[in-house]
This record gives structure tokens, C-alpha cells and sequence, in this order.
């Protein structure tokens, strides 16, 4: 005679509780309550805003030599100043030798030079170069 050979039947969409006898179909999972994060999880946090930031400088204690957010002395900028067109307000990259206005260009240019004298020195007086022009 032949061995019997055991016939293991696949649980798969089925609950482990379950037997054969009450089969009730596919397992739904949108019916199964999981949490879906961990509530025991804590993630640190990176992130600190100005508030916290000051709080932490004002507890250190530094020397005045070291610039803070709340120390605005420093040395100082090794890169050189930049400079604007005092007429537009953007990078100037060229000076009008007649007047010493800064100008962007050659449309700028164009239109220094149908300023008067009181117009130019006006120019001059907003960023604190008043020349006296002849």
C-alpha cells in the first residue's frame, strides 16, 4: 500500500483563528484597526526658532569678541563694498567721471546726462557723496 500523502492547505486570506468550517472569504484589511505610527516613537527636533536661539545665547557666556544674533559688533567684511547705481538702485559698474554718479548702463548713462546740476547734486546728497560740481 501506498503512504498518504497530507494535503496542507494554505491559510492565505484567512484569520489564524479560523477553521475550515467557517470560512468567511478574503481577509479585508481596510476592516483590520493598525496604528500607523508607533505612539512611543519621538523624533528630535531639529529645527529651533530665533527664540530659542536667543534664549541659548543669552545663557552662554562669551567673550564680546564673538559676534552673536544679539552682539551686532564685528570686525570688519574683508570683501569690498559694493556699489549701486544711484539711479535704478542695481550693481553700478560704471562712474560717470563728469558727475561721480554710479550708473548701471549705457541707457542710464544716457539719461545722467540730460540731468541739470541741482538734479545731480540731489543724487549725490542720497548716498551721502555731495560733490560740489563746477
Amino acid at each position: 500500500m501506498a503512504p498518504k500523502k497530507s494535503v496542507k492547505k494554505s491559510n492565505f486570506g484567512r484569520k489564524a483563528t479560523e477553521s475550515d468550517d467557517d470560512y468567511e472569504g478574503p481577509l479585508n484589511l481596510l476592516t483590520v484597526k493598525k496604528s500607523f505610527k508607533n505612539s512611543h516613537y519621538k523624533t528630535v527636533k531639529k529645527n529651533k526658532n530665533l527664540k530659542q536661539i536667543l534664549t541659548m545665547e543669552r545663557d552662554r557666556e562669551l567673550s564680546l569678541n564673538i559676534p552673536t544674533y544679539e552682539n551686532i559688533e564685528c570686525p570688519p567684511s574683508i570683501m569690498p563694498q559694493r556699489k549701486y547705481c544711484d539711479i535704478t538702485g542695481l550693481d553700478a559698474k560704471y562712474t560717470d567721471p563728469k558727475t561721480g554718479l554710479r550708473y548701471h548702463n549705457a541707457e542710464i548713462y544716457q539719461f545722467i546726462r540730460t540731468l541739470g546740476v541741482p538734479n545731480v547734486q540731489a543724487y549725490l546728497a542720497s548716498r551721502n557723496a555731495a560733490v560740489v560740481l563746477k
